[in-house]
């Protein structure tokens, strides 16, 4: 392993640009003249225009106003103010192939009982002739948090305004958590977003973001003056609004049509996000704000319409089972604007389907593994590897006929139907397709792509049982088709056996068959060698998903590359070495413990 100390110069060396970024250097709230820079310290050197000679070990000559945190938990006493344009982000060594971005965040929790950031240009220091920060007090400054968690006090309320953030300003987060905060107005944010002729409009912009256990009055999430906030591939739970009639994303003011037309080209609402298990109404949809390819379930209270302009939008959602009614709507609530969506009452609009009886968790639970024996549509909540945020999967049943038996997926609006089409990507940044009919409703679109490719392989001794190799992460976003869709689709199999789940085909590469391999529903594959021979067995696992199934490529079989090798004991210097793709020689081995032991340091320049 790499000490971070060697990456840090390494990075000096490669460029001069990092070495002038601010490096917070301890977890405690201080203040003192020393060597050691804490967060405090560190954003009151960014409100003094970064001076040349820092500021209690914080800075210096060409500083940049970016902070690096590092996967620690950084405490506060009492909050902060940021008054100048600041970037705030965690730097951490990461493992060589790692590349999802959230998993090791720093933490900022509010010990004291006191929201942790203020955030307003307006108490920034007076600019002067040397201040090389000044700022025009006339537009609002930009504050950035990246894969930076924020945790609310513990007390039932931490803030008037605000649990987390009182923003006056151009806010945004990305793959970043907001937890626990607590207050009487935003339980999380608190936007101050006034409205003035000509000025920009204070704004929040979440992406990538956990949104958990926050709580407040009014906008148990956020509360604005006006609805300046932007959520996207997001997930939203567990949080709660206690006043009767209020949502988590609220405001107290709306855009009448001349102002909606001023700031058309703001974004506003919530896009290609999961929410589930809130409590009080998610978000009062009011005109300017757009709700779409969302998938909104299991919570106590479903959405507010109440857009007299016909100016707010909920489409291509999924909006089932939110108490009474997913959608109530006090007004505004015509056809178009309300299109496209599956629900269970109160948001039929135009062209959407009611649930009905369909089954909707795979499960006996909301969260956790996917019973794939079930009807229902939707896995349960989980995690998927190379994802920053869980999400619930949909599902394409083996029962159906056909892939307009769904009511998910290919559900979108038809090209001349002048409906609002799906959005570009998905939650996990997946992109749909261009063909606006073809989109799925809710946040995640079912990926095939038969670009890819996958490698799996074990390495065995003799008479060792080997452990099973799950495939079930390259099925394509599916599940296997049963062995009786398999005789549906193609009769008997070809060597007279019975059908294996998915349809199993073995196809050999570059050696002869030298096993057997069996598969269950699950996707896990075992293989039993023909005795003990000392080698390689290279074969294509060919297997079909639900996904692929309604494919015309390769009959929509999936390729799987596969090689085991097996040695006689004592063969190996460590016999619990194992690989995806099967043995290599020393020489391979020792080039991959040296991979293995790099690691690549993250800064997340990417914003």
């Amino acid at each position: 392993m790499l000490k971070q100390g060697i990456g840090l110069v390494l990075l000096c060396m490669a460029g001069h640009a990092f070495c002038a970024n601010i490096n917070v250097t301890t977890t405690l709230d201080e203040v003192k003249a020393d060597d050691q820079c804490s967060l405090r310290e560190a954003i009151e050197y960014v409100n003094q225009g970064l001076p040349e000679q820092g500021f209690n070990g914080c800075g210096g000559k060409e500083s940049s106003n970016i902070i690096y945190l590092n996967s620690d938990v950084y405490t506060l006493n009492s909050q902060l103010t940021i008054s100048k344009s600041v970037e705030i982000k965690t730097q951490y060594q990461a493992d060589f192939n790692e590349s999802t971005l959230g998993k090791k965040n720093a933490v900022i929790k509010m010990t004291g009982q006191d929201r942790i950031f203020l955030i307003d240009r307006s108490l920034a220091p007076k600019p002067t002739v040397t201040d090389p920060n000044q700022i025009d007090f006339d537009f609002p400054i930009n504050v950035s948090f990246t894969e930076v968690t924020l945790e609310g006090c513990s007390a039932d309320i931490c803030s008037d305004m605000g649990g987390l953030i009182f923003n006056k300003e151009r806010l945004k987060m990305y793959y970043s958590q907001l937890l626990n905060g607590r207050a009487r107005l935003g339980g999380a944010i608190y936007n101050d977003s006034e409205y003035q002729t000509g000025k920009a409009m204070a704004h929040v912009e979440l992406q990538n973001t956990l949104i958990k256990g926050n709580k407040a009055q009014q906008g148990g999430v956020l509360y604005g003056l006006y609805p300046q906030y932007y959520i996207i591939q997001s997930l939203i739970r567990e949080n709660e609004s206690t006043q009767t009639g209020a949502s988590l994303f609220d405001s107290k003011n709306v855009f009448n049509i001349e102002q909606i037309n001023t700031h058309a080209t703001e974004n506003r609402g919530i896009i290609n996000s999961t929410i589930y298990n809130n409590s009080g109404y998610i978000i009062r949809v009011v005109d300017s704000v757009l709700i779409n390819n969302i998938t909104m379930i299991l919570n106590k209270l479903g959405l507010i319409i109440d857009a007299p302009l016909n100016k707010g939008r909920v489409a291509n959602s999924i909006l089932v089972q939110n108490g009474n009614e997913d959608c109530r709507v006090v007004a505004g609530g015509q056809a178009s604007e309300i299109s496209n969506n599956l629900y269970s009452v109160g948001c039929a609009g135009t062209a959407s389907q009611s649930l009905g009886s369909v089954k909707l968790i795979a499960g006996t639970t909301a969260e956790g593994k996917c019973d794939i024996s079930s009807d229902g549509i939707l896995c349960p909540l989980a995690e998927y590897p190379g994802y920053t945020l869980p999400y619930f999967k949909p599902r394409l049943l083996n029962t159906y006929q056909y892939i307009s038996d769904s009511p998910i997926v290919n559900r979108g609006p038809l090209p001349n139907s002048n409906l609002q089409f799906c959005a570009t990507n998905d939650q996990r940044a997946e992109k749909r397709l261009t063909n606006s009919e073809l989109c799925d409703r809710g946040a995640v679109e079912l990926l095939v792509d038969f670009g890819k490719s996958w490698i799996i392989g074990q390495d065995r001794l003799f008479g060792e049982v080997g452990k099973a190799m799950s495939i079930a992460d390259k099925l394509h976003d599916g599940e296997l088709v049963t062995p009786e869709q398999c005789q549906q689709i193609f009769g008997g199999d070809d060597n007279g056996k019975p059908w294996q789940p998915g349809c199993l085909k073995v196809v050999q590469t570059n050696t002869v068959s030298k096993g057997s391999v069996t598969i269950d529903q699950e996707g896990n594959v075992n293989y039993t060698p023909d005795g003990n021979w000392d080698g390689a067995d290279q074969f294509d696992i060919m297997v079909i998903s639900t996904t692929t199934r309604f494919t015309d490529a390769s009959n929509g079989y999936i390729k799987i590359g596969t090689n085991i090798v097996q040695r006689p004991p004592n063969t190996f210097e460590d016999s619990k070495v194992k690989t995806s793709g099967g043995s290599f020689g020393l020489g391979t081995l020792i080039v991959f413990a040296g991979l293995f032991g790099l690691r690549r340091y993250k800064n997340n320049n990417r914003y």
